[in-house]
């Protein structure tokens, strides 16, 4: 099946991308045996670097079947997967397609990446700046769902603040057995360290901020 973007959402998108600062590297994980939505992430990727003015975007791409020391590098399970990173590696993790009203988060994450900031109050920043072992928060989405952008925005944005931890969106009908381990029943459910601390709904910064150290101090 192929992708659809809507004419007026690319416009947008490549006029957004103009501001791009510094280049962004996407690396796709796929499995072209048995992964269902590999090929469309691939050509979603594909479309967000014509977008993007020339070589701003770089995509690499990486088969299951041909065994990459990436996949182990970047502990990668779950296929497809989109690691985002800039001159600075970042644990900014799509697990699934970003499609939905998930498209305009990885279009943010992009921005942000580019522009080597992070898009939260310097308080939460100093906040997370004091984690100092690995963490892992993931955010459990659907593509028709308005309010998981907004959470999966707050797991990236805290990895971009702090090598130590993992953002990663995932997409819960694309991984069922993921969801029915930690139980999801609505979306967005944020689950950190495995379910030390796990939630619905999109929190506010610092709520979002204060349940993140909240499962650090009981680590």
């Amino acid at each position: 099946m192929s992708l659809e973007v809507d004419d007026n959402i690319k416009r947008q998108v490549k006029e957004i991308f103009q501001h791009m600062e510094n280049k962004v590297i996407a690396k796709l994980f796929v499995d072209k045996d048995r992964c269902l939505t590999c090929a469309q992430t691939k050509e979603l990727l594909e479309l967000l670097a014509e977008l993007a003015p020339e070589n701003m975007i770089v995509i690499e791409e990486f088969n299951r079947e041909d065994d990459p020391p990436e996949a182990k590098k970047y502990n990668v399970e779950r296929y497809p997967t989109i690691i985002l990173h800039g001159d600075i590696e970042h644990n900014v993790i799509f697990s699934g397609i970003p499609s939905g009203y998930e498209f305009g988060t990885i279009v943010e994450d992009i921005l942000d990446i580019s522009a080597r900031k992070v898009s939260l109050k310097q308080e939460n920043i100093d906040k997370i700046a004091k984690i100092d072992k690995p963490m892992k928060i993931q955010v459990f989405v659907t593509p028709t769902c308005p309010y998981c952008p907004a959470a999966v925005r707050m797991a990236h944005k805290l990895a971009m603040a702090n090598s130590n931890i993992v953002g990663e969106m995932i997409e819960a009908t694309e991984f069922p057995e993921l969801s029915q381990k930690f139980y999801v029943m609505g979306v967005p459910k944020t689950v950190i360290d495995e379910g030390t601390i796990q939630f619905e709904g999109a929190y506010p910064e610092d709520n979002f901020v204060e349940k993140v150290l909240e499962a650090y101090k009981k680590a």
